[in-house]
């Protein structure tokens, strides 16, 4: 009768470390939890911030590209211009370049 009252207390005291196990096994997936979230809401938060960033500096890119090609094109447009004839020289040496390469790369 001692032997089954031991074990009696034996299974109890097993199911109690066992739900002190479960109990501690789910806070440690809450806390886990809390803290994933509250990191993947910094990473987010920090990507958006970066993706912000590099959007201004292309804009700024864009527009400094965009009103660099305009004052070359104007500035080509004006020396053509002023320069009709040594424009079509530079155009037909640039056409006759562009022959000689195709034609050595096609032998």
């Amino acid at each position: 009768m001692a032997r089954n009252a031991l074990r009696k207390t034996s299974l109890e005291s097993m199911e109690a470390e066992i739900e002190s196990l479960l109990k501690t096994l789910e806070t440690l997936k809450h806390d886990a939890s809390d803290e994933s979230h509250k990191t993947i809401k910094a990473i987010r938060g920090n990507a958006e911030n970066a993706l912000k960033h590099s959007r201004s500096v292309l804009s700024d890119a864009y527009d400094e590209v965009k009103t660099r090609t305009r004052q070359t094109g104007l500035a080509t447009r004006d020396y053509a211009q002023e320069h009709p004839w040594t424009a079509a020289g530079v155009a037909v040496g640039a056409l006759g370049l562009l022959a000689a390469y195709l034609l050595t790369k096609r032998n």
